[in-house]
């Protein structure tokens, strides 16, 4: 018995840590849990955490991040694998998760795990929005437009400049934030939606950091991927990419700054994270992966600290 179970197991071991690669834990964790912390702390500091339902809240995570490492994630290997631009990637962090590349998932795996990964957020979705409103239902189109937009035919809008952030990866950030709280709470607040959008800005920057190293793989790829960086390089040259993750952060800067006067002055601990995360991205050599892959990292670090203090201020009230 324990033999049959081995060579049963055996096979399946490729597979799962084909699956545990696609993931990528560390983006979906500063992307989407992040963005979730930054509704769930302030719903704890608007309610009491006897009022939260922490089993929608949990329900909400869970989808969010089965949305995000395994629809948005499949949806990426494949496509990118397809137009070839992950074949030839020098990137360190980017260039995705070389699960075709190792032979650990092919692109039919790839294909059924895109679409089992919307079981979870559709079935959640429609629980929740049955319970609270049709709103619900909002957040939820949103996340799953994001999730096979961003890479997806006939979409491919990260293979436009300023599309793939502004109308795929920038909204799901918003409603990850104001969604989660609305789901806890059944209020919106511009508190709230100032944290998602600062925190959508910080992570539109170490997003477009992450794309640098891919610039000339996207633009040999058929079709050829041209995010914002690689539209840049290839109009005024590799140096200018790297203004792109510098603006977002300096985006976020500004939106701190207003919501910090406007609002409320907690908002204004964005300005020394934004100041750090533009020095590093104007420091950077797009032409060097080194140079790129060890200030992504750290944008990435400043990025998630941002939201988690954010997060923790919120919900005490401050």
């Amino acid at each position: 018995m324990a033999e049959s179970t081995r060579r049963l197991i055996k096979p399946m071991l490729p597979k799962a840590f084909g699956l545990w690669k696609m993931f990528r834990m560390v983006p979906v964790l500063s992307w989407s849990a992040t963005s979730f912390a930054l509704g769930i702390g302030p719903a704890v500091g608007w309610s009491t955490s006897a009022q939260i339902n922490w089993w929608y809240a949990a329900l909400v995570v869970l989808s969010g991040l089965v949305l995000h490492g395994i629809t948005a994630h499949a949806c990426n290997d494949l496509v990118d694998w397809r137009s070839g631009t992950d074949r030839v990637s020098p990137g360190i962090l980017s260039g995705g998760s070389g699960v075709i590349k190792n032979g650990l998932l092919s692109e039919r795996q790839l294909m059924f795990i895109c679409l089992a990964g919307l079981l979870l957020p559709v079935a959640a979705g429609l629980y929740l929005s049955s319970r609270l409103g049709p709103l619900v239902f909002v957040f939820l189109l949103t996340g799953v437009w994001s999730g096979l937009s961003y890479t997806l035919p006939p979409f491919r809008l990260s293979y436009r400049p300023l599309l793939g952030e502004w109308l795929s990866a920038f909204p799901t950030i918003l409603c990850c934030t104001t969604g989660s709280f609305f789901i806890l709470t059944g209020h919106m607040t511009i508190e709230v939606a100032s944290a998602g959008i600062i925190h959508g800005f910080f992570s539109l920057g170490w997003l477009m950091q992450h794309h640098l190293p891919d610039m000339d793989a996207d633009l040999s790829a058929s079709p050829p991927k041209v995010t914002t960086p690689a539209f840049l390089s290839r109009r005024w040259g590799p140096g200018s990419a790297r203004l792109v993750p510098a603006g977002y952060c300096a985006l976020a800067a500004l939106a701190g700054l207003w919501a910090g006067i406007s609002i409320d002055p907690v908002f204004l601990i964005v300005l020394p994270f934004a100041a750090f995360c533009i020095y590093l991205a104007a420091a950077t050599d797009p032409r060097n992966v080194a140079s790129i892959t060890i200030r992504e990292k750290k944008m990435v670090l400043l990025t998630s600290g941002h939201a988690a203090l954010l997060a923790l201020l919120l919900g005490l009230g401050w």
